[in-house]
């Protein structure tokens, strides 16, 4: 009797495995052995929603640059890497440069605008630029992804009022 009972209790201590969505031995087999991220950038923008915002007096005249990652679907994706902007006047040739580790989860988080889904940067106007009709600044940028591999673009932030 006792060592049908001990039967009873070690059958009942077995655990069949009953997941039908566990990976089989082939779908295993077939993942990618590196790591492979679809969402990763393939190009970044200067996007035109870039602008010169209204400045307190007494506070440093900025331009605010919105930089959109793009995937290889061409759908804005969140990146890391380090970003690097310049600012210049083509006028004067003045510029401002700055520059974000997108690794560090406070800085990504901080500079990521939720509602446009870019990168929103705000870079001090280089010394003598005047914001006039027709003046607008030249803007360039680039992302280090890895070692050896780079993200560039150039645009242009336009004054209010530009005319061509």
């Amino acid at each position: 009797m006792i060592a049908l009972l001990l039967c009873y209790f070690m059958a009942g201590c077995q655990t069949i495995n009953t997941d039908t969505t566990a990976p089989t031995a082939t779908e295993i087999a077939a993942l990618p052995i590196k790591d492979c991220w679809p969402f990763r950038p393939h190009s970044i923008i200067v996007h035109p929603m870039s602008y010169f915002p209204l400045t307190a007096q007494g506070k440093t005249p900025m331009v605010a640059i919105y930089i959109e990652c793009l995937d290889r679907d061409r759908q804005t994706t969140r990146s890391v890497g380090v970003l690097r902007l310049n600012v210049q006047d083509p006028i004067s040739s003045t510029s401002n440069s700055c520059r974000y580790d997108l690794g560090d989860i406070s800085v990504n988080n901080q500079l990521w605008d939720s509602v446009s889904r870019c990168y929103l940067i705000q870079v001090p106007l280089p010394q003598g630029f005047n914001c006039a009709p027709k003046a607008s600044l030249r803007v360039s940028a680039t992302l280090y992804l890895d070692n050896d591999e780079t993200l560039t673009t150039q645009g242009s932030v336009d004054c209010p009022n530009h005319t061509s």
